[in-house]
């Protein structure tokens, strides 16, 4: 653990470590993972079928192939004691997992138009009183994944917006509604991908919409305190992603 990788998770909470899982372990994963989908008749013949899902809204889809799809410790073994230690080494403290096994990512391709605006940006815990790390989510990539295919969004800087004056009720929420370009993100489809993606400058804070995609084994790491949110995938391949997050003792969910 570099001193500008610590530099780069304090400020903007998300620091990417492209490759660190072998491929040959996040492969394992996809084997499996293709093989389940066979097993429900969400695939045949190598097609994706996704006709049991189509009651659902896109997002409790991703939930639902969760549910559906059941995988042994190979999952597990991709949350390793090298990246539980890299973890440690940006709390500054041990970490303990939150739940007793990762959560699956799955989301097939629909036809819905991409876009930021309307989505769902939210902390999965309370913000804490005081400004300081209360644990880290990380999140893998089992199979390569494009923008706009699905990945997580995160708004990075936002852990650090929470904690000044402007910030109602210490949530970032109000500060970034109140902001005339991030704003958009909570109007609908006019939120402007490209502009929002680049660095802003929000009451003296650098923050910008990061979007977790890249290739299989990469893994970013995110302060649980900085707004996320799903997406939506309108590529032609299925996402493929796990997540666990890690507290800090005396934090819970």
């Amino acid at each position: 653990m570099t001193e500008a990788e610590r530099k780069i998770f304090a400020e903007a909470g998300i620091l990417g470590l492209k490759g660190f899982i072998p491929r040959k372990a996040v492969a394992a994963v996809k084997d499996s993972i293709l093989a389940e989908l066979d097993r429900l008749k969400l695939r045949e013949k190598g097609k994706l079928s996704s006709a049991k899902l189509q009651s659902l809204p896109v997002f409790q889809q991703t939930g639902k192939l969760s549910q559906m799809v059941k995988l042994g410790p190979e999952l597990d073994g991709l949350f390793s004691a090298e990246l539980l230690g890299t973890m440690n080494a940006l709390a500054g403290a041990p970490l303990k997992a939150a739940a007793p096994r990762p959560q699956l990512l799955l989301s097939f391709p629909n036809k819905e138009e991409w876009s930021l605006g309307g989505l769902n940006w939210h902390l999965d815990l309370a913000v804490p009183n005081k400004d300081e790390l209360p644990g880290v989510q990380a999140f893998l990539l089992i199979d390569d994944l494009q923008p706009r295919g699905g990945a997580t969004l995160a708004i990075a800087g936002s852990h650090r917006l929470h904690y000044i004056p402007e910030a109602r009720n210490g949530n970032a929420h109000a500060v970034l509604r109140k902001d005339a370009l991030f704003g958009a993100l909570f109007e609908g489809p006019r939120a402007s991908a490209e502009k929002l993606m680049k660095p802003h400058s929000i009451h003296g804070v650098d923050v910008s919409v990061v979007e977790f995609c890249g290739k299989a084994g990469d893994v970013f790491l995110m302060d649980l305190r900085v707004l996320h949110s799903p997406s939506l995938n309108v590529t032609k391949n299925v996402r493929m992603m796990t997540t666990s997050r890690f507290l800090k003792t005396g934090i819970s969910m």
